[in-house]
C-alpha cells in the first residue's frame, strides 16, 4: 500500500489533518475543506471520503479499513480508538424516495422538484 505524503496531505485542503496521518494514495477525498483528521490515523485503499456541509471528523487513533465509505450531506464522527471494519459505508443523509422528487447528482437544481401529489392509504 501507498501512502500519500505529508507534504501531498497538507495542499489538499483539510479542514485540519493531525500528524502521523496515513492516506493510501488509492482512496478518494472529495470536498477535503470539510473533513478533519485527528493525530494517528490510517485509511486505506478504496476508501471514500465524501463530505457534504455537515463534515467529516475522524479523531485520534482511527483505523478506516479498505473499501470503506463516508458519505453524506450531514455530519459523520468517528471518536478516538474507534475503527470502521472493512466495506462497512456510513451514510448521513440519503435520497427522497416518496416519488415527489427526482434524485440523481445530474440533475439540474431547477428541475428536483416535480408537481405535489397527493397520497392516501385509502388507494391501496
Amino acid at each position: 500500500m501507498a501512502w500519500l505524503s505529508a507534504t501531498q496531505l497538507s495542499t489538499m485542503g483539510f479542514a485540519s489533518i493531525g500528524e502521523n496521518v496515513l492516506v493510501s494514495d488509492k482512496a478518494s477525498i472529495y470536498n477535503p475543506q470539510n473533513i478533519s483528521i485527528g493525530n494517528n490515523v490510517r485509511i486505506d485503499d478504496f476508501c471514500i471520503i465524501s463530505a457534504g456541509h455537515g463534515g467529516v471528523s475522524i479523531g485520534n487513533y482511527v483505523h478506516v479499513a479498505a473499501y470503506s465509505s463516508l458519505i453524506g450531506s450531514g455530519k459523520i464522527s468517528l471518536s478516538d480508538y474507534s475503527g470502521l471494519s472493512s466495506r462497512v459505508s456510513i451514510y448521513s443523509s440519503n435520497d427522497d424516495y416518496t416519488g415527489d422528487r427526482m434524485t440523481n447528482p445530474t440533475v439540474p437544481p431547477n428541475t428536483l422538484e416535480s408537481s405535489p401529489r397527493t397520497f392516501s392509504l385509502e388507494n391501496m
